[in-house]
């Protein structure tokens, strides 16, 4: 009969596995089957490799679908940020993963089971004892419940950092993806001494006013107007 600390842990993870003997050997430091008379103990790095390229691809087809305007050069650090060593481990310890690890005396003498390599490889194993257990579309649900929330928040301080960055560039892009003409922008007012000089710029869209900026220079009140814009647009009381 599966321990009640797996037992826990599959709840927590929202996974149960049919065959018992996935998740042990997932959890299974190569250090604890180097150890006695355990020479015939799978270890989890065969898994680890399996599950590296399961949370790869999944990765993947979530930005490839999440968000089409993204190119590969920038869907490839947003995967990275998911499937690197410090983004996994931080599942894992999420999931108390290091309390559950078989290790050798040695590696839990010196702080295995804190290590955040121990944790991240063993994440990456549990995900590819779930694919040999349950399939792919078991680690579609896995994926969907313990990632995809982490990469729908990365994808939002990204979209956050652009807007702050280059808000007529992103003006642009969310009125143009909805099949509207682009954004046009024109200097309504200038004031003030030659030596400090303020102007204040108008953004228009359909013939229709968006908001107003001012700034010392051109491009920083026409970057201020549309920066206002995308808020009236954000607002879930406007109708684009």
């Amino acid at each position: 009969m599966i321990s009640t600390p797996l037992k826990r842990f599959q709840k927590k993870i929202g996974y149960s596995f049919k065959r018992r003997h996935w998740i042990e050997t997932a959890l299974t430091h190569p250090s604890y089957r180097h150890e006695g008379d355990r020479a015939e103990q799978r270890d989890n790095q065969r898994l680890e490799f399996l599950g590296d390229a399961v949370i790869g691809l999944l990765t993947a087809e979530c930005l490839y679908t999440l968000e089409p305007a993204l190119d590969e050069g920038t869907m490839t650090k947003f995967r990275s940020m998911i499937t690197n060593r410090s983004g996994l481990a931080e599942v894992g310890v999420s999931w108390e993963l290091g309390d559950l690890l078989r290790l050798g005396k040695g590696e839990a003498q010196s702080g295995g089971a804190e290590r955040e390599s121990n944790i991240a490889d063993a994440v990456e194993a549990v995900i590819g004892a779930i694919f040999q257990d349950g399939g792919m579309n078991a680690c579609r649900k896995f994926f969907s419940r313990h990632f995809e929330p982490r990469l729908h928040s990365l994808l939002t301080e990204k979209e956050m950092q652009v807007e702050r960055d280059n808000p007529k560039g992103s003006l642009q892009e969310m009125l143009q993806r909805q099949g509207k003409d682009a954004p046009v922008y024109q200097i309504v007012g200038e004031s003030g001494p030659a030596h400090d000089r303020q102007y204040e710029a108008a953004v228009y869209w359909n013939q229709q006013e968006l908001a107003r900026g001012s700034a010392p220079s051109k491009r920083a009140a026409e970057a201020q107007a549309a920066a206002k814009a995308l808020q009236v647009m954000s607002s879930t009381d406007h109708a684009i």
